[in-house]
């Protein structure tokens, strides 16, 4: 019995590490993006992050290796929770629906997009689509013609809500489902 509440204590304890080394994570993210609205990204030193977020350098360096490794994981976890919000098993680029999912989750993240595509990470943010969607797709065989056709449309995809968010998302999103609905029709 004793040996079982051990394990049980253990798990415990084990899953606040999680949470509080998850909450950390956020933290840290989340004082780089407000300290990109207020400074040039080169100029934030690891000082300011720590401060910002209010915790140690140890803890700073025990997740991340650089300010980069910071977005990259932040953009990480944007592109994953929206691809893993849109169902694509059960939904097609076809469809209005599978459309005004996208406008409508890519939304919420619509400031933080615009902070980095202002402080130049166009291509780390396209990265993190790109890798992301390829493994998505993935399929099991190794076919050329797949993977490219993914990043076509990762690309043409991009641009879209690129210049839908830059320009001040003036359209609704069911007017931009609407866009990317037709645009995939004439594609299929």
């Amino acid at each position: 019995m004793a040996s079982q509440s051990n394990q049980s204590n253990k798990e415990m304890l084990r899953l606040s590490n999680e949470e509080s080394n998850r909450f950390t994570k956020e933290c840290i993210e989340t004082a780089l993006l407000v300290l990109m609205t207020e400074k040039n990204f080169n100029d934030i030193s690891i000082t300011d992050i720590v401060e910002r977020a209010g915790v140690s350098r140890s803890a700073y360096y025990r997740n991340y290796s650089s300010k980069k490794d910071i977005l990259n994981n932040y953009l990480n976890t944007i592109v994953e929770t929206i691809t893993d919000s849109l169902d694509l098993q059960k939904t097609h680029p076809t469809d209005f629906n599978f459309w005004l999912s996208v406008f409508t989750r890519v939304q919420t993240y619509a400031d933080e997009f615009i902070i980095l595509q202002k402080a130049g990470f166009d291509a780390i943010i396209l990265s993190s689509i790109n890798k992301t969607m390829t493994e998505h797709f993935e399929s099991d065989s190794n076919n050329s013609f797949e993977k490219y056709q993914t990043l076509f449309w990762v690309g043409a995809f991009y641009n879209l809500l690129r210049e839908w968010i830059i320009s001040g998302m003036k359209e609704s999103n069911e007017e931009m489902a609407e866009i990317g609905q037709k645009m995939s029709l004439n594609f299929s």
